[in-house]
């Protein structure tokens, strides 16, 4: 298992809530486990595909195959275990998943007192969905970054993983995705 945290390069107000991602693979798929420290998180979203990028969420932007593909996944949630997810080129350029997708992640929050988790699965055979010459080998290298935002929160927060000299956040810039060897 590999962890990841973020930081705040963007922060205004003060608000940097500690984020640790846990990364780790096994026979079926990639499986996330993100802890969010942040008490009474904002989560208005309700359903699959909405603007979760609103309420308190964590993001994992990924390219699974970056030697051979030109595209990436963003998995964004807030702490309903609500989903937005496309399969894309760039901010513009992207791929609807389908509900099916979604579901096939089996996304489970859970809100503590101080905190709140998510954990999901994507899956191998959800990969080669979209990218079918995929085959996870052991010590593969992919493509990624681990984020987190609130831009309708309380405290409006921006974090990132492998940070990006902008001097505003644009999660969308796969050429600023940093090597992780799995």
């Amino acid at each position: 298992m590999q962890t990841f945290t973020v930081t705040y390069p963007w922060s205004t107000n003060g608000y940097t809530p500690n984020i640790k991602y846990d990364l780790d693979v096994n026979e079926t798929g990639f499986t996330m486990h993100i802890t969010a420290y942040e008490k009474d998180p904002k989560r208005v979203m309700t359903e699959h595909f909405q603007h979760v990028h609103l309420d308190s969420c964590v993001e994992w932007f990924v390219n699974f195959l970056p030697e051979k593909c030109d595209r990436y996944f963003n998995f964004e949630i807030n702490a309903n275990g609500v989903l937005n997810a496309h399969f894309r080129k760039d901010r513009y350029d992207t791929t609807d998943l389908s509900l099916e997708d979604a579901n096939s992640l089996n996304i489970i929050p859970t809100i503590f007192d101080d905190r709140w988790e998510i954990t999901y699965t994507v899956p191998f055979t959800f990969i080669k969905k979209y990218i079918p010459e995929f085959e996870y080998k052991k010590g593969m290298t992919i493509k990624c970054n681990f984020y987190k935002c609130g831009d309708e929160t309380e405290f409006p927060h921006y974090g990132i993983w492998n940070v990006q000299p902008l001097d505003d956040p644009d999660f969308h810039l796969p050429e600023y995705f940093a090597d992780v060897t799995v």
